[in-house]
């Protein structure tokens, strides 16, 4: 199974919108930053929310 968009967070400091995938499949998480860069394993669709919120916070 490919990673699927599950929604959009947005960056802490531009609060531009950026895009989310995961795949549930392997877990991994990924945001739409200089393509689509991974930022982690997530346990659930929300949990990948969570965490590509935490990892663009600083964006």
């Amino acid at each position: 199974m490919a990673a699927e968009v599950i929604g959009k967070v947005k960056t802490g400091r531009t609060r531009r919108s950026v895009g989310v995938k995961w795949n549930p499949s392997d877990r991994n998480v990924y945001v739409q930053i200089a393509g689509w860069t991974s930022c982690g394993k997530a346990t659930s669709a929300g949990d990948a929310m969570r965490r590509a919120e935490a990892y663009v916070h600083d964006k």
